[in-house]
């Protein structure tokens, strides 16, 4: 390992030392030739500090990091976090790093470790948000918080028509009897029944056309990608347990794909990314 690329690993990783075990920071601060042998993260990061491409890459990413906490708190400690915790999401975020190809990735590697070390989160979806961070490209990002922004409209609609017609389903007998023949309702009340049902039907109706709405609109948008390209790209989100569809399987399911439904994981992991948890701690 050449001398200035020692002199840079051991300004990257003065941030490593607040959290890595003592033994393994000396050795990496101090001579990394002598470290290998430490600990698999020790032989790990020599082994990437042997490119100067992934050198940058994780440079990036932990300097990045190290900025984002210095913005937000001044004071933070790292030595009040969950140390192991820490050290073995740091290992993920500093491999995927160096496989990173693009700069967006890393800046989504950093902001999952720091949307984790303000506001903590099972360590399980956290070590999967960092996965995903590598995986997906800039186009599936541009796909899934598109998805996890119309939910939110989507899914009080949902709950409110299915309100709607379990109150339709018990009406319509009720309905039924005072509205047949030769039944001794009176006109007036035959007429409270007809305004009450006609108001109920036009509820539902103005919510199903708001709910379609909004699915136009996602279909309008998945069209901005190619063709062929859309549907590799909307599959593999499926694949990685971020949307579902929730019709799968009953004879109502078109298979449309702007009916698909985000699942807790893209919810949690675009929350990472549009910085959320970070307005809900100041």
């Amino acid at each position: 390992m050449k001398e200035e690329e020692i002199d840079n690993w051991k300004k990257a990783l003065t941030i490593l030392s607040k959290v890595m075990l003592p033994g393994i920071s000396l050795a990496l601060l101090g001579d990394p030739v002598y470290a290998q042998g430490a600990t698999t993260l020790t032989l790990e990061i020599l082994g990437l500090a042997q490119s100067e491409a992934k050198l940058k890459r994780v440079e990036s990413l932990l300097f990045g990091t190290e900025a984002l906490l210095k913005k937000h708190n001044p004071n933070f400690d790292f030595g009040k976090t969950n140390n192991q915790e820490v050290r073995d999401l740091l290992e993920i975020a500093i491999i995927n790093a160096s496989k990173a190809n693009s700069e967006s990735k890393i800046e989504r590697l950093r902001s999952v470790l720091f949307g984790h070390l303000i506001d903590p989160q099972p360590y399980d979806y956290i070590s999967r948000y960092l996965d995903l961070a590598l995986k997906l490209n800039d186009s599936q990002i541009r796909i899934l918080k598109y998805y996890v922004d119309t939910e939110s409209n989507l899914e009080p609609l949902r709950k409110e028509m299915a309100k709607f017609i379990k109150v339709k389903v018990r009406a319509e007998e009720a309905e039924r009897r005072v509205l047949a023949p030769g039944s001794r309702a009176s006109t007036q009340q035959r007429k409270v029944l007809k305004h009450k049902q006609q108001e109920r039907d036009n509820n539902l109706e103005s919510l199903q056309h708001e709910f379609e709405y909004i699915l136009k609109i996602r279909r309008k948008r998945n069209m901005e990608f190619d063709e062929d390209e859309f549907p590799f790209l909307f599959n593999d989100l499926r694949v990685l347990g971020l949307v579902y569809n929730a019709s799968e399987g009953r004879a109502s399911d078109g298979g449309d794909s702007a009916g698909y439904r985000c699942t807790a994981l893209a919810k949690g992991f675009m929350r990472y990314l549009t910085g959320e948890e970070s307005l809900e701690g100041q």
